[in-house]
């Protein structure tokens, strides 16, 4: 009888085993909530912590030497900063379809700033940069962006953004004086004033100073315009 007992005992305790078990596997059949899908990554806004990851991975820094790259011109050839080596250099990013670009050449702040360097160093080398990645439009307008202005300078298009980025440049324009020593002594605003009539052109203030023998100062402020397009 002792045996029957704990035969049966056994077989009941493995019946409510073989319950929990399937209860378990079942899930939320049982009463267990399902798991919540994982939310997907919001892109970087513009200006946000996307733009702090580029600004930190950019190696151009003020008081050291601007680094070289080599990029296709308008009209297809290579361009090399070692090209200019021993020559003053103005980099200017750019971007057609920004209206701050349009006002500066229009106003002539551009014109004033190549005026000047030129007074300073004839043989200046000024040039544009345009990093607009994302818009394959600004690019292909470069070249007439420059013409219709009359503003003959050399026009890079870095359509990958890789110099951007590299430089730290951030807003259209954003421009940046280095030296005939090829160290970086200036980047920051074109001019003292985004919304026009500025009464201090940052780049022939840099070069004014550079020309006296002087340390240029400011050597840094803030750019102003439109957002680089990387």
């Amino acid at each position: 009888m002792k045996t029957y007992l704990a035969l049966a005992l056994a077989a009941s305790l493995a019946v409510g085993f073989t319950a929990t078990t399937l209860a378990q596997d079942t899930g939320n059949k049982q009463g267990e909530r399902p798991a919540k899908a994982p939310k997907p990554d919001r892109p970087a806004r513009e200006g946000g912590k996307g733009d702090a990851k580029a600004g930190k991975a950019a190696v151009a820094k003020v008081g050291e030497a601007a680094p070289n790259f080599t990029l296709k011109t308008t009209d297809g050839k290579d361009w090399s900063l070692t090209d200019a080596k021993g020559k003053v250099v103005v980099l200017e990013w750019v971007n057609p379809e920004c209206p701050v670009c349009v006002r500066v050449m229009s106003d002539g702040t551009v014109a004033n700033a190549l005026k000047g360097a030129k007074e300073q160093y004839p043989d200046v080398v000024f040039v544009a940069v345009n990093s607009s990645a994302s818009r394959k439009s600004s690019l292909d307008a470069t070249a007439k962006y420059l013409k219709d202005n009359k503003i003959e300078i050399p026009a890079l298009l870095d359509s990958d953004g890789a110099v951007g980025k590299m430089y730290g440049a951030r807003t259209t324009p954003h421009c940046y004086v280095i030296d005939a020593n090829g160290t970086l002594v200036y980047q920051g605003a074109i001019d003292d004033n985004q919304s026009g009539g500025g009464k201090t052109n940052y780049v022939v203030n840099a070069l004014t100073q550079l020309k006296k023998g002087e340390k240029v100062s400011p050597s840094e402020t803030k750019p102003y315009g439109c957002s680089v397009k990387y």
